[in-house]
């Protein structure tokens, strides 16, 4: 295992900037993952998927960053799709088209990886990850253990998991036909791609929604759509998200981040909770 010092997280995250990290290591397979994991029980470490929901704070990370880009595999088990926790959502997608599985085509577009993305539950257009699973691998205590989904509680972008490393999961989808399959993902990404500034660097939604609240329709209402600070804008695309428009800063979206949080608290009394993390 090659663990890399003072490593740059910007080439890590979808934002593409942000500080750096005193240590860097990608794991190769989920033994190495879990004996790193033991090495560094009470020390500092985040675990990184495919940096989609992540931003690194420009003071950076004084800890171990886990890559588990490299968890890849997935294979058919007993009827259930099984996924190592760092396969990302296009590869999930293609594998289920390629054997005939629907289900998930609303992810296509998504840049996840599946354990960030079933401990996050993160969904699109009504639906959400925490629908098809079965049981999840994680590590606890020095040692892995499976938990079955009547162990595991999920909701609205939170699953019960936010505080276990996840190795692996199993998801159940029902049998379906390639061509619709394919139809119907291609048909979820062209509906992303034109809503959603995906030539720009960013992570997605920035904020939670809550009920009837929807974040991206109170910050077009009071007209924030298009404002900048330094390097980052609230898109005028879909003002949901912060994009990354001419080389900005963690700091840059940071401040961004809090100017709409108090401009919303502000005038409507309103508290807005990220749906992004930030690491510090």
């Amino acid at each position: 295992m090659n663990i890399i010092s003072n490593y740059p997280m910007a080439k890590e995250t979808t934002f593409k900037c942000g500080g750096i990290a005193k240590w860097f290591v990608e794991v190769q397979d989920l033994t190495s993952f879990a004996n790193i994991l033991k090495l560094h029980t009470n020390k500092l470490y985040y675990i990184l998927g495919n940096g989609s929901k992540t931003l690194c704070n420009d003071k950076g990370y004084n800890g171990l960053v886990i890559s588990t880009k490299k968890l890849n595999n997935i294979c058919l088990e007993n009827g259930l799709v099984v996924c190592e926790c760092g396969v990302n959502l296009f590869a999930l997608n293609h594998f289920l088209a390629e054997n005939c599985l629907k289900g998930l085509e609303w992810s296509q577009g998504i840049p996840a990886s599946v354990g960030g993305a079933v401990n996050m539950n993160a969904g699109s257009f009504e639906y959400s990850v925490g629908q098809f699973v079965e049981k999840v691998e994680v590590f606890e205590n020095g040692e892995c253990k499976i938990l079955n989904k009547n162990q595991i509680n999920f909701g609205y972008r939170f699953s019960s998991l936010k505080n276990f490393p996840i190795f692996r999961v199993w998801f159940k989808f029902e049998k379906g036909e390639k061509s619709e399959i394919l139809d119907l993902q291609n048909y979820y990404f062209n509906k992303k791609t034109t809503s959603q500034p995906m030539e720009f660097g960013s992570a997605g939604s920035i904020f939670k929604r809550k009920g009837d609240i929807i974040p991206a329709k109170i910050i077009d209402k009071l007209g924030l759509k298009g404002v900048k600070i330094g390097g980052a804008e609230i898109s005028y695309k879909h003002c949901g998200f912060i994009v990354n428009k001419n080389n900005a800063t963690a700091s840059d979206v940071i401040n961004l981040i809090n100017l709409i949080k108090t401009t919303i608290k502000n005038k409507t009394g309103i508290e807005l909770e990220e749906e992004i993390i930030i690491m510090e």
